[in-house]
């Protein structure tokens, strides 16, 4: 058997274990993801339009589908790893049900806007990751404001819950 063969992927709960490990570490980077490997991924912290674009975007989530929309929170995915995606939506129940401290698992909606440092492989990985997890649906904001609703079978014009997005132009490059 060689070294090609041998299965390195991390299981949920060694994801998790090493998750709350380095919340917990002082020395650990502010904004970081883990791989289905275990590796970190370290992000540089978000520029200000990239913030604004997420919290307005959390308002009218929250404001559209009746319930809370948070940014920058852990989902486990089967796939591709923990990651964090920038806006995460799930009913409030769900969300009571959570300890302190918890990773997501299958949020009903996620969303992730683009950075110019993003590349499409690892941000399809992702997508795929969320999705094979059982996220519903992955909004996508583009570098320009356009919005994707991509789901299990493919890419759509409209939300499947519904949604009106309105993105302030000015905001974007």
């Amino acid at each position: 058997m060689s070294m090609m063969d041998i299965n390195t992927l991390v299981s949920p709960a060694e994801l998790t274990q090493r998750w709350a490990e380095l919340a917990q570490d002082v020395q650990s980077p502010d904004y970081y993801e883990l791989t289905e490997y275990g590796e970190l991924v370290w992000s540089p912290r978000a520029e200000t339009n990239h913030q604004r674009i997420c919290s307005s975007l959390v308002r009218q989530l929250s404001q559209q589908l009746g319930e809370e929309a948070v940014q920058e929170v852990a989902v486990l995915t089967t796939t591709a790893g923990l990651r964090v995606p920038d806006v995460v939506w799930m009913p409030q129940d769900r969300w009571n049900q959570l300890p302190a401290h918890a990773v997501v698992q299958a949020p009903e909606l996620v969303v992730e806007v683009l950075s110019p440092g993003n590349r499409k492989p690892a941000m399809n990985h992702k997508i795929q990751g969320y999705l094979q997890s059982g996220v519903k649906e992955v909004i996508v904001i583009g570098l320009t404001g356009t919005i994707e609703y991509i789901r299990e079978d493919g890419v759509h014009p409209t939300s499947i819950f519904n949604l009106t997005l309105s993105l302030p132009s000015p905001l974007f490059s």
